[in-house]
């Protein structure tokens, strides 16, 4: 386990055993890859939307795994798991929106 995500990281590096905060290395691991599934989710909103297209499900969710990784509250790995398969789904749609954007601009989408 390597957590540093919050302000309680062992000697204000990170956690490498478990997280002085009570975290469990699966939970850090969820936190980490819910932030990075959220980074691919808002690439493809951003995009979309600076072609006018948007979707509030989309922005819903990229708040609620932010808030769920930034504030180091909620523990629960299935919660994040959940949080983990929406921001899948919604990553194909953003994906989607983006291209169909793209396709009613006359623009050409870049992945």
């Amino acid at each position: 386990m390597f957590c540093y995500q919050c302000e309680q990281t062992a000697k204000g590096t990170g956690c490498t055993v478990r997280g002085v905060c009570g975290k469990a290395p699966e939970v850090a691991a969820l936190q980490d890859l819910l932030v990075y599934a959220t980074k691919g989710l808002a690439m493809y909103a951003h995009r979309a939307r600076q072609l006018g297209a948007r979707d509030r499900d989309i922005d819903v969710l990229v708040l609620e795994a932010l808030f769920s990784t930034v504030t180091n509250v909620d523990f629960d790995a299935e919660r994040l798991q959940g949080l983990l398969v929406r921001a899948s789904q919604l990553r194909d749609k953003a994906r989607e929106m983006y291209e169909e954007a793209c396709r009613q601009a006359g623009r050409r989408s870049v992945r």
